[in-house]
């Protein structure tokens, strides 16, 4: 037995715990990692309004002015990877976020109702919507 301030564990309760922490490691590196690994990206998806979306190449450099529902937004595709570089929202934590680098990476402009997010030849899913 093994006491722990008033707490008294028994080896079966240690045996439990191991086995918990185990699992929990184990599920953890199955979901979080293998959800990452979907492929390099190539496409950036932009969701605005309720328009249909539209999808650019990473593999080309441009700058792409959208006109949101406050303002225009500037997106940035640069060396495959992409980001807000302007938004007309009054927080900016679309253009705080960064670059999108990996398959599956998103961000959104919510006061502007646009949103961005990568793809690859392997997704599956959109982040938007859950299935294509």
């Amino acid at each position: 037995m093994l006491t722990i301030g008033k707490v008294i564990f028994k080896p079966a309760d240690i045996l439990i715990l191991f086995a918990a922490s185990i699992l929990t490691l184990w599920l953890y590196s199955i979901f979080w990692f293998s959800a990452n690994q979907q492929g390099e990206a190539e496409i950036l998806r932009v969701q605005f309004a309720d328009n249909p979306p539209l999808e650019y190449t990473l593999s080309e450099d441009r700058t792409i002015v959208l006109a949101g529902k406050i303002g225009d937004s500037l997106i940035e595709i640069k060396q495959g990877k992409a980001r807000f570089i302007h938004s007309a929202c009054r927080n900016q934590f679309c253009v705080f976020h960064g670059w999108l680098t990996v398959a599956g990476d998103s961000t959104a402009c919510l006061p502007n109702r646009i949103s961005i997010s990568l793809k690859s030849a392997l997704s599956d899913y959109d982040a938007i919507a859950g299935s294509q």
